[in-house]
Protein backbone atom coordinates (compact mmCIF):
# COMPACT_ATOMS: atom_id res chain seq x y z
CA UNK A 1 0.00 0.00 0.00
CA UNK A 2 1.39 3.60 -0.57
CA UNK A 3 -0.21 6.83 1.57
CA UNK A 4 0.08 10.27 -1.24
CA UNK A 5 0.51 13.24 1.49
CA UNK A 6 -0.02 16.58 -0.22
CA UNK A 7 0.65 19.55 1.75
CA UNK A 8 -0.82 22.14 0.72
CA UNK A 9 -0.32 25.88 2.16
CA UNK A 10 -3.79 25.62 4.03
CA UNK A 11 -5.10 21.97 3.54
CA UNK A 12 -3.29 18.82 3.98
CA UNK A 13 -4.81 15.68 1.99
CA UNK A 14 -3.66 12.27 2.01
CA UNK A 15 -4.55 9.05 0.65
CA UNK A 16 -4.05 5.36 0.02
CA UNK A 17 -3.61 3.70 -3.01
CA UNK A 18 -3.60 -0.54 -3.15
CA UNK A 19 -2.42 -0.98 -6.81
CA UNK A 20 -5.33 0.82 -9.56
CA UNK A 21 -7.56 1.88 -6.52
CA UNK A 22 -8.42 4.45 -3.94
CA UNK A 23 -9.05 2.99 -0.70
CA UNK A 24 -8.98 5.82 1.43
CA UNK A 25 -8.83 9.64 1.53
CA UNK A 26 -8.93 12.42 4.02
CA UNK A 27 -8.66 16.21 4.02
CA UNK A 28 -7.55 18.13 6.26
CA UNK A 29 -7.86 22.10 6.79
CA UNK A 30 -5.81 24.07 9.38
CA UNK A 31 -4.09 21.52 11.66
CA UNK A 32 -1.11 22.32 13.16
CA UNK A 33 -0.32 18.87 14.11
CA UNK A 34 2.88 17.68 12.48
CA UNK A 35 2.92 15.58 9.57
CA UNK A 36 3.68 12.19 11.07
CA UNK A 37 0.77 12.19 13.43
CA UNK A 38 -2.02 13.27 10.63
CA UNK A 39 -0.43 10.43 8.94
CA UNK A 40 -0.85 7.90 12.15
CA UNK A 41 -4.01 9.15 12.59
CA UNK A 42 -5.32 8.34 9.06
CA UNK A 43 -3.84 4.70 9.39
CA UNK A 44 -5.66 4.49 12.71
CA UNK A 45 -9.00 5.57 11.31
CA UNK A 46 -8.86 3.00 8.43
CA UNK A 47 -7.50 0.68 10.46
CA UNK A 48 -4.36 0.46 8.23
CA UNK A 49 -1.21 -1.08 10.03
CA UNK A 50 2.05 0.76 9.42
CA UNK A 51 3.95 -2.03 8.50
CA UNK A 52 1.61 -2.43 5.30
CA UNK A 53 2.64 1.18 4.12
CA UNK A 54 5.37 0.22 1.61
CA UNK A 55 6.09 3.73 1.11
CA UNK A 56 4.47 7.60 2.06
CA UNK A 57 4.55 9.73 -1.18
CA UNK A 58 4.92 13.40 0.03
CA UNK A 59 4.39 16.39 -2.42
CA UNK A 60 3.49 20.14 -2.09
CA UNK A 61 4.96 22.89 -0.14
CA UNK A 62 7.70 22.25 2.10
CA UNK A 63 7.08 18.41 1.44
CA UNK A 64 11.31 17.75 1.76
CA UNK A 65 10.93 18.87 5.53
CA UNK A 66 8.16 16.50 6.46
CA UNK A 67 8.73 14.15 8.71
CA UNK A 68 7.20 10.54 9.46
CA UNK A 69 8.07 8.94 12.47
CA UNK A 70 6.99 5.22 12.56
CA UNK A 71 7.37 4.14 8.91
CA UNK A 72 11.34 3.31 8.79
CA UNK A 73 12.21 6.26 6.47
CA UNK A 74 9.88 4.78 3.77
CA UNK A 75 9.65 8.35 2.13
CA UNK A 76 10.01 9.39 -0.96
CA UNK A 77 9.51 13.54 -2.33
CA UNK A 78 7.87 14.04 -5.23
CA UNK A 79 8.03 17.71 -7.33
CA UNK A 80 4.44 18.75 -7.08
CA UNK A 81 4.02 19.74 -10.91
CA UNK A 82 4.36 16.23 -11.56
CA UNK A 83 2.15 15.26 -8.85
CA UNK A 84 -0.62 17.42 -10.17
CA UNK A 85 0.01 16.43 -13.96
CA UNK A 86 0.00 12.86 -13.09
CA UNK A 87 -3.16 12.45 -11.06
CA UNK A 88 -4.95 14.56 -13.60
CA UNK A 89 -4.68 12.04 -16.23
CA UNK A 90 -4.87 8.60 -14.30
CA UNK A 91 -7.83 9.94 -12.63
CA UNK A 92 -9.80 11.28 -16.24
CA UNK A 93 -8.19 8.59 -18.00
CA UNK A 94 -6.83 11.20 -20.76
CA UNK A 95 -3.59 11.11 -22.58
CA UNK A 96 -2.95 14.86 -22.32
CA UNK A 97 -4.23 18.18 -21.08
CA UNK A 98 -3.90 20.97 -19.24
CA UNK A 99 -4.70 19.85 -15.71
CA UNK A 100 -5.51 22.85 -13.59
CA UNK A 101 -4.89 22.89 -9.98
CA UNK A 102 -7.23 25.73 -7.37
CA UNK A 103 -5.59 24.91 -4.07
CA UNK A 104 -5.10 27.99 -1.95
CA UNK A 105 -3.72 29.59 -5.05
CA UNK A 106 -3.99 27.58 -8.66
CA UNK A 107 -1.21 26.21 -10.38
CA UNK A 108 -1.46 25.04 -14.20
CA UNK A 109 0.54 22.16 -15.35
CA UNK A 110 0.87 20.62 -18.78
CA UNK A 111 0.57 17.13 -19.25
CA UNK A 112 1.67 16.29 -22.47
CA UNK A 113 3.89 13.63 -24.84
CA UNK A 114 4.66 11.56 -21.27
CA UNK A 115 5.87 14.64 -18.99
CA UNK A 116 4.73 17.39 -16.72
CA UNK A 117 5.42 20.98 -17.13
CA UNK A 118 4.24 24.72 -14.92
CA UNK A 119 3.53 26.68 -17.05
CA UNK A 120 1.45 29.36 -15.12
CA UNK A 121 -1.03 29.63 -12.52
CA UNK A 122 -2.36 32.72 -10.38
CA UNK A 123 -2.90 33.94 -6.41
CA UNK A 124 -6.24 33.31 -7.23
CA UNK A 125 -7.80 29.83 -5.37
CA UNK A 126 -9.24 29.01 -2.37
CA UNK A 127 -7.61 30.86 -0.12
CA UNK A 128 -9.09 33.88 -2.06
CA UNK A 129 -12.56 32.74 -0.92
CA UNK A 130 -11.22 32.58 2.38
CA UNK A 131 -9.77 35.94 3.17
CA UNK A 132 -12.77 37.73 0.98
CA UNK A 133 -15.48 35.53 2.63
CA UNK A 134 -14.18 36.35 6.15
CA UNK A 135 -14.03 39.74 5.80
CA UNK A 136 -17.69 39.73 4.02
CA UNK A 137 -19.37 37.18 5.81
CA UNK A 138 -17.26 36.22 8.97
CA UNK A 139 -16.64 32.84 8.10
CA UNK A 140 -12.92 31.36 6.31
CA UNK A 141 -14.93 28.07 6.10
CA UNK A 142 -15.39 27.25 2.20
CA UNK A 143 -18.05 24.73 2.97
CA UNK A 144 -20.53 27.49 4.19
CA UNK A 145 -19.33 29.34 2.04
CA UNK A 146 -20.45 27.29 -0.88
CA UNK A 147 -23.77 26.51 0.80
CA UNK A 148 -24.26 30.59 0.83
CA UNK A 149 -23.50 30.49 -3.22
CA UNK A 150 -25.78 27.52 -3.91
CA UNK A 151 -28.20 30.02 -2.80
CA UNK A 152 -27.59 32.87 -4.70
CA UNK A 153 -27.39 34.66 -8.18
CA UNK A 154 -24.52 36.01 -9.67
CA UNK A 155 -26.57 38.22 -12.42
CA UNK A 156 -27.11 40.63 -9.66
CA UNK A 157 -23.29 40.88 -9.26
CA UNK A 158 -21.84 40.63 -12.59
CA UNK A 159 -22.03 42.38 -15.70
CA UNK A 160 -22.71 40.05 -18.21
CA UNK A 161 -22.47 40.02 -22.50
CA UNK A 162 -26.53 40.35 -22.48
CA UNK A 163 -26.47 43.50 -20.22
CA UNK A 164 -24.35 45.31 -22.69
CA UNK A 165 -25.82 44.18 -25.81
CA UNK A 166 -27.41 40.92 -27.47
CA UNK A 167 -24.53 38.89 -27.80
CA UNK A 168 -23.05 36.95 -30.79
CA UNK A 169 -22.34 33.34 -31.72
CA UNK A 170 -19.23 33.36 -29.66
CA UNK A 171 -20.42 35.71 -26.64
CA UNK A 172 -23.28 34.37 -25.46
CA UNK A 173 -25.59 36.71 -23.44
CA UNK A 174 -24.70 35.03 -20.20
CA UNK A 175 -21.14 35.41 -20.27
CA UNK A 176 -19.40 37.48 -18.05
CA UNK A 177 -18.61 40.69 -19.22
CA UNK A 178 -17.15 42.28 -15.97
CA UNK A 179 -16.92 39.95 -12.60
CA UNK A 180 -18.35 41.95 -9.53
CA UNK A 181 -18.88 45.03 -11.55
CA UNK A 182 -22.97 45.30 -11.62
CA UNK A 183 -22.79 45.49 -7.83
CA UNK A 184 -27.03 46.09 -7.50
CA UNK A 185 -27.85 47.52 -4.19
CA UNK A 186 -30.17 44.59 -4.45
CA UNK A 187 -27.65 42.19 -4.21
CA UNK A 188 -28.49 39.95 -1.41
CA UNK A 189 -25.16 38.21 0.81
CA UNK A 190 -26.27 34.91 -1.07
CA UNK A 191 -25.67 36.65 -4.39
CA UNK A 192 -22.01 38.20 -3.33
CA UNK A 193 -21.30 34.83 -2.06
CA UNK A 194 -22.22 33.33 -5.96
CA UNK A 195 -20.68 35.93 -7.84
CA UNK A 196 -17.24 35.62 -5.54
CA UNK A 197 -17.07 31.94 -6.06
CA UNK A 198 -17.74 31.88 -9.89
CA UNK A 199 -14.97 34.82 -10.14
CA UNK A 200 -12.46 32.22 -8.95
CA UNK A 201 -13.63 29.57 -11.20
CA UNK A 202 -13.80 31.52 -13.97
CA UNK A 203 -10.40 32.85 -14.00
CA UNK A 204 -8.73 29.09 -13.20
CA UNK A 205 -10.58 28.07 -16.45
CA UNK A 206 -10.17 31.47 -18.82
CA UNK A 207 -6.28 30.90 -17.82
CA UNK A 208 -6.42 27.24 -18.96
CA UNK A 209 -8.16 27.89 -22.21
CA UNK A 210 -5.60 30.19 -22.93
CA UNK A 211 -3.05 27.30 -22.18
CA UNK A 212 -4.86 24.45 -24.52
CA UNK A 213 -4.49 27.63 -27.61
CA UNK A 214 -1.12 28.11 -26.67
CA UNK A 215 -0.32 24.42 -26.40
CA UNK A 216 -2.25 22.94 -28.99
CA UNK A 217 -4.28 21.06 -26.19
CA UNK A 218 -8.42 20.25 -25.92
CA UNK A 219 -8.56 18.85 -22.61
CA UNK A 220 -8.34 20.54 -19.24
CA UNK A 221 -8.74 18.92 -15.99
CA UNK A 222 -10.14 20.69 -13.21
CA UNK A 223 -8.46 19.37 -9.34
CA UNK A 224 -8.88 20.42 -6.44
CA UNK A 225 -10.92 20.74 -3.20
CA UNK A 226 -13.70 23.12 -4.50
CA UNK A 227 -13.58 21.78 -8.19
CA UNK A 228 -15.66 18.86 -6.23
CA UNK A 229 -18.89 21.54 -5.84
CA UNK A 230 -21.99 21.52 -7.61
CA UNK A 231 -21.00 25.18 -8.72
CA UNK A 232 -17.27 24.26 -10.12
CA UNK A 233 -19.52 20.89 -12.74
CA UNK A 234 -21.75 24.15 -13.76
CA UNK A 235 -19.24 27.04 -14.27
CA UNK A 236 -16.97 24.02 -16.05
CA UNK A 237 -19.79 22.52 -18.24
CA UNK A 238 -20.61 25.60 -19.34
CA UNK A 239 -16.76 26.77 -20.37
CA UNK A 240 -17.04 23.58 -22.21
CA UNK A 241 -19.16 25.15 -24.96
CA UNK A 242 -18.14 28.09 -24.76
CA UNK A 243 -14.48 27.56 -25.71
CA UNK A 244 -14.91 24.08 -27.77
CA UNK A 245 -12.64 22.47 -25.18
CA UNK A 246 -13.53 19.78 -22.68
CA UNK A 247 -13.60 20.39 -19.18
CA UNK A 248 -13.61 17.92 -17.36
CA UNK A 249 -13.39 17.42 -13.28
CA UNK A 250 -12.89 13.51 -12.20
CA UNK A 251 -14.16 11.89 -9.44
CA UNK A 252 -11.34 12.11 -6.51
CA UNK A 253 -10.27 15.27 -7.63
CA UNK A 254 -9.82 17.16 -4.09
CA UNK A 255 -7.13 14.32 -3.83
CA UNK A 256 -6.04 14.69 -7.29
CA UNK A 257 -2.43 15.85 -6.63
CA UNK A 258 -1.95 13.05 -3.49
CA UNK A 259 -2.97 10.57 -5.82
CA UNK A 260 -0.70 11.64 -8.46
CA UNK A 261 2.56 11.36 -5.83
CA UNK A 262 1.09 7.94 -4.92
CA UNK A 263 1.28 7.41 -8.60
CA UNK A 264 4.80 8.74 -9.59
CA UNK A 265 5.82 6.10 -7.35
CA UNK A 266 4.03 2.69 -7.88
CA UNK A 267 5.29 3.55 -11.33
CA UNK A 268 8.71 4.04 -10.47
CA UNK A 269 9.25 7.49 -11.82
Amino acid sequence: MILGYDKGSSAVKIVALEGNKVLFTKSIVGSEKPAGDLVLDFVKENNISAENVTVIAVTGVGAEKCQFDGFNGKISCVPEIEAIGEGGLWLSGLDEAVVVSIGTGTSIALAKNGGYSHIGGSGVGSGTLRGISKKMFGTTDVTELFKLAEQGNRLTVDITIGDLFSGTDTLPPDLTASNLAKASDDATSADWAMALVNTVMEVAGSHAALACNGYGVKNVIITGGISQTKIAKAVYDGFSKLYKLYYVIPEFSGFATAIGAARRVLIGT
